[in-house]
Formats: structure tokens, C-alpha cells, sequence
């Protein structure tokens, strides 16, 4: 990395960082259409926004949002979540776990762990199946979601019933430019990998979990992993897939054409919304003309008919 590219990455990462902040403020506030739940801890509080569908003991999905570990609120893709209710006839709980700048991948990871035990524990006071529940990320909530299952398993007590990973972020270690071409690109990546780890813990598993060994993968459980054509991520997300496969894991996988990172979460967004001033023109046109919205809705049903 040249001076100049060192020097503009220093100056983003202040300037986002102050705005991560911001949107952790407005997540605790705006509105959503499921139910705030705050799991209370020992040591600390997890903010969560649960979403129960309409069939009785049915399965539970633990979502983590994307955002490359600085970015985004578990209330912050309500229509999301919801849609994901819907469309699989689950349950959903969107967790809130702690995010750069302040915390880093140990963090989040607590979270995402005590936040899943927590609920299996209470599955008769939420009303789902304690013996199905998965859990489901995108982009660094699928880094997220990918290392608790890892993590569940090195503690022996692997009790998810399967991982859902769209369009994963895998690979803290690897320079972000080296990855291929891609909608996703650029300082920013640097940003949150400097952010989310110490780069002596970068090839740690539980933080890139594409360096995990096949004994560290075996055990883990039916996976999905859903690709997104234009994306610098789509490489480690198919080698992942094959990996986790040669571990002896059931996997499906697919590639999703034409779709840029983020196109799940951006296809249920609002085309008014402010957010869509960080999106290039052809993300802004593919949202505007529904393609993405319909792109995420078949997902959804790619998902359902391989769950």
C-alpha cells in the first residue's frame, strides 16, 4: 500500500467511524413491525428485534446484518427480516451485537453465541422449535453467523440446525484488492478489516473462517450459501462451500447473476431512502426498476426450497 492510499484510508476510517456512531443512535430508535427484546446478561445487554410468525412451533432463524462490522443495526432491515418471516414461515430474531469502532470480532461474537444460547434456553416463551434453530447473515453477518457455528462446535455444543450465508465475507487476511473485480472494492474494505481485528489475528477461524482446517469444519451443519455475481466475495464464498463439502458438510450453493454485493438487504429497501446516496447508479437503477427486489425475493425462495 502506497503513502497516499495509507493516508486517505486513515482520514476515512475518522470520518466513518464518527458516522457508524450516529447509526447506532438511530438504531435503537427507529421503527420497526416485530417486537424489541433486550436479553439481559450479567456483564452487558443485548438490544434484538424479534419476529414471529403466524405457525406454531416453528423454526427460528438468528440474523446478523452486514455492514463490514462498522455499519448497519439489528433494527435496521426491517422489511428484510420480515420478508424473510413470510417467505419461510419462520421465526426471526435480528440481533444487535457490538461493532467496530469501539469493539472488535471477540465482541460480536459473544453476542452472536450468548444471544443464541439465550434463546434456545427460552424457546417456550417465544414460541418455536428449540431442536431447529439456524442461523443467517449477509456480507459480515454471514462472517459472523459462519463463526459461530464454528465456535459452537469447538465447544461441543453444536445445536443449530443450519447456516445460512448470503454473500459472505470470509477472509480478514487476504488484501482487499487481490480479490478480484467486484461491486465491492476500495478503501473501505481496508477500513473494516483494520477495524474488526489485530492483523496477527486475521487468519484466526473465528474471525476468516475460510482458514478454518477440515477437522475445524467437520461437524458443522447444512450450509446455504448464496453468491452474488458482481462481488469481490464471490471467490472465498464458492471455495468455502467447497471446503466445508470436502469436510463432509451438506452444502448448496449458488451463484446469484448480474447482482451486486448487498443486493438482499439493499432489495427491500426503500428507493427514497437517504441511504441510497452510497449506492452507485447501477445499484440506484437495479433498486428503482425492482429487479433487486425481485433478485432477493427469488433468494428467498432459493432458501426455502433447500432448507
Amino acid at each position: 500500500m502506497d503513502a497516499k492510499m495509507r493516508e486517505e484510508i486513515d482520514k476515512l476510517k475518522g470520518f466513518l467511524s464518527k458516522e457508524a456512531l450516529g447509526i447506532r443512535k438511530l438504531n435503537e430508535t427507529v421503527p420497526v413491525t416485530g417486537k424489541r427484546v433486550y436479553i439481559e446478561l450479567p456483564d452487558r445487554k443485548i438490544s434484538t428485534v424479534y419476529y414471529r410468525c403466524d405457525k406454531e412451533n416453528a423454526p427460528l432463524i438468528v440474523g446478523f446484518h452486514g455492514g463490514g462490522f462498522l455499519f448497519g443495526g439489528g433494527a435496521m432491515n426491517d422489511q428484510m427480516w420480515c420478508a424473510v418471516r413470510d417467505g419461510l414461515g419462520m421465526n426471526v430474531l435480528s440481533v444487535e451485537y457490538r461493532k467496530s469502532p469501539e469493539y472488535q470480532w471477540k465482541a460480536a461474537l459473544d453476542d452472536a453465541y450468548d444471544s443464541s444460547v439465550y434463546m434456545k434456553e427460552h424457546a417456550a416463551e417465544f414460541g418455536f422449535n428449540p431442536e431447529k434453530i439456524y442461523v443467517m447473515g449477509a456480507s459480515a453477518g454471514s462472517c459472523l453467523a459462519a463463526s459461530l457455528c464454528l465456535y459452537a462446535n469447538s465447544l461441543d455444543n453444536m445445536f443449530f440446525a443450519g447456516q445460512i450465508l448470503l454473500y459472505p465475507f470470509l477472509d480478514a487476511a487476504t488484501d482487499p484488492d487481490s480479490k478480484g473485480d467486484g461491486s465491492l472494492g476500495g478503501p473501505i474494505m481496508y477500513i473494516f478489516n483494520e477495524l474488526h481485528c489485530s492483523a496477527d489475528e486475521a487468519e484466526n477461524p473465528l474471525v476468516s473462517p475460510i482458514f478454518a482446517t477440515k477437522d475445524e469444519l467437520t461437524g458443522l451443519p447444512y450450509t446455504i450459501i448464496v453468491c452474488a455475481d458482481d462481488d469481490n466475495l464471490k471467490a472465498e464464498g464458492l471455495e468455502y462451500a467447497k471446503k466445508l463439502e470436502e469436510a463432509g458438510v451438506s452444502v448448496k450453493s449458488t451463484v446469484i447473476e448480474q447482482m451486486p454485493h448487498g443486493y438482499f438487504e439493499n432489495g427491500f429497501n426503500d428507493p427514497a431512502a437517504p441511504d441510497m446516496n452510497f449506492l452507485s447508479d447501477r445499484e440506484k437503477e437495479l433498486i428503482t426498476s425492482g429487479e433487486m427486489h425481485k433478485k432477493a425475493l427469488e433468494t428467498i425462495g432459493y432458501i426455502k426450497e433447500n432448507i
